[in-house]
């Protein structure tokens, strides 16, 4: 038996070499730029060292701390600020595998291409994260290491930084650091492997191309059977930014990974939606590989549920649903194989999340009292719709025993992260909310969680990732820090209804928040 290959292509990686390093920092600006609002990141003491030890060093040199907000998002104005203003600078990344990567991305992509030499500081633990986005990135970006913790950093090892950090800043550049032009790497192979069932298995446990359990093992046979399922010709390009290292996905690899997930072939269409949207949506490459290990919830609305019979009903998010459990299961693959995702590489959770495994489950709308909830999202009903929520942890839950959902507007303000929130409703308290609160359709059910869900402006101060008010999000008018304002702004809530209809009024809140969804139509 020959296996086939079901990880993703590379790109052409375009190679540019670093900038010149000064001779001195003497009279010049040097831009000190944190990942992290705070000291969260925990550098703060090292960059105190840093400050007195370059001022004492080189007279005359300016020192510019800047913050960033969004250490994933692209920065054009401090980009402009630094490449009038800045000679060098460093750059320091936290204690996550996401904002390392991007640490090295940004300098990269946005600084050292504009001529601004410099070095990146980060946790000795994340380096192969690093040095994976350095390549991807074609540039050498120098790297500064230490060990997480480094508040209690000895006096030797923080010499050995400083001293590190200094070397990188004017060390003359190597023939590889001058490296420029374009640059494929090897592709992988059509076969993979062959061998017996067994030592196939074997082969792709050892080698990380499954996640964890036993896989179908992709032939050639299985991969024509399942290309009956779409229209699509087995060379097409899905996307050539595949989660999270940025790779190319054909629809030929995208059924690959429905084989090895255990899909028929009518599952097809749901799983390339999927990864159109993996390779399409920028956010998703920096929470596929977070410590914070993040996971995603996908929704499928429109008649494809039933023709494929995905569960909607008793146990919906549970086991014993095939179409579920497989269709979630090919997320987590195609992040594996076809976008680079590798356990103690780039895939650092701390402690993991087991809603990575799998999480996919239709919407219930037949028991629905309002319009399915994609047409929340601008489709009409009728159309079949997968839709993708980021975020990972199920906070709050149940609820049947307190009718007035008091308990549960409460815990969600206590989110860590307060982008969004998903709101899973059963049939009956679907019902109950329609018929007993007034809100008959989908615009009123999401401004009535939204009139409950309100927090003191005050309080949010102390939250790090919690939004910042200026004015009350519904009625536009100044607020002080006694101001009772709604925590989620329009479009921030989402409801959907899932479960028995027969079963209680049970109601759950999910921290998964900006959702992102395609035509599933169109794949078929």
């Amino acid at each position: 038996m020959k296996a086939l290959d079901p990880r993703g292509l590379f790109n052409v990686i375009q190679r540019a070499p670093l900038s010149l390093r000064p001779d001195t920092l003497a009279g010049k600006t040097l831009y000190i730029i944190n990942s992290w609002p705070g000291d969260t990141h925990g550098f703060g003491e090292i960059e105190k060292a840093l400050d007195a030890r370059l001022r004492a060093k080189y007279p005359g040199v300016s020192i510019e701390y800047r913050t960033r907000m969004s250490y994933s998002s692209d920065d054009p104005r401090l980009w402009s600020e630094m490449k009038e203003k800045a000679d060098a600078f460093v750059y320091f990344a936290a204690p996550s595998c996401s904002t390392t990567a991007c640490a090295v991305t940004w300098p990269a992509r946005s600084i050292e291409r504009a001529g601004i030499p410099g070095v990146v500081v980060l946790y000795r633990y994340l380096e192969q994260d690093a040095l994976l986005s350095r390549e991807r990135e074609g540039m050498c970006i120098r790297l500064a290491e230490t060990e997480f913790p480094c508040a209690d950093i000895s006096e030797k090892d923080l010499e050995t930084l400083l001293q590190d950090i200094e070397d990188a800043l004017f060390r003359p550049l190597t023939a590889e650091e001058l490296v420029s032009g374009p640059y494929t790497p090897p592709q992988p192979p059509r076969w993979c492997a062959e061998g017996t069932e067994d030592e196939l298995q074997e082969y792709f446990q050892e080698n990380g191309l499954t996640d964890g359990l036993p896989v179908i093992i992709p032939t050639e046979e299985r991969l024509a059977a399942m290309l009956k399922g779409t229209s699509h010709a087995p060379d097409e390009v899905i996307c050539t930014q595949m989660a999270p290292e940025g790779r190319i996905v054909t629809v030929e690899k995208a059924a690959i990974t429905a084989v090895m997930a255990g899909a028929k072939p009518e599952y097809l269409p749901v799983i390339l939606a999927m990864i159109e949207l993996m390779g399409t949506d920028q956010r998703h490459h920096q929470t596929a590989k977070s410590t914070n290990a993040f996971s995603f919830m996908q929704v499928v609305n429109g008649p494809i549920r039933r023709e494929i019979g995905m569960n909607d009903s008793v146990c919906a998010l549970g086991p014993g649903g095939r179409a579920n459990a497989v269709i979630g299961r090919a997320h987590r693959l195609a992040l594996t194989n076809l976008g680079g995702s590798e356990v103690g590489v780039n895939l650092m959770g701390v402690m993991g999340n087991n809603s990575c495994y799998t999480f996919a489950f239709a919407e219930n709308e037949e028991a629905s009292p309002w319009a399915p909830y994609s047409t929340s999202l601008g489709f009409k009903e009728g159309e079949s719709v997968l839709s993708i929520l980021t975020g990972g942890w199920s906070h709050v839950g149940n609820y049947m025993l307190n009718p007035s959902l008091d308990d549960f507007y409460e815990e969600i303000k206590a989110f860590e992260m307060l982008h969004g929130v998903t709101i899973l409703v059963s049939p009956l308290r679907a019902r109950e909310l329609a018929e007993g609160e007034g809100c008959s359709t989908r615009q009123e059910i999401e401004d009535y969680f939204r009139r409950k869900i309100t927090v003191r402006v005050g309080d949010l101060k102390r939250k790090r990732w919690a939004p910042r008010f200026t004015e009350d999000p519904l009625t536009g008018k100044p607020v002080t820090d006694d101001s009772v304002v709604p925590l989620f702004a329009k479009g921030q809530i989402n409801v959907i209804v899932v479960g028995d209809p027969q079963g209680s009024n049970v109601v759950q809140g999910w921290s998964q928040y900006s959702p992102h969804s395609t035509s599933i139509d169109k794949w078929r």
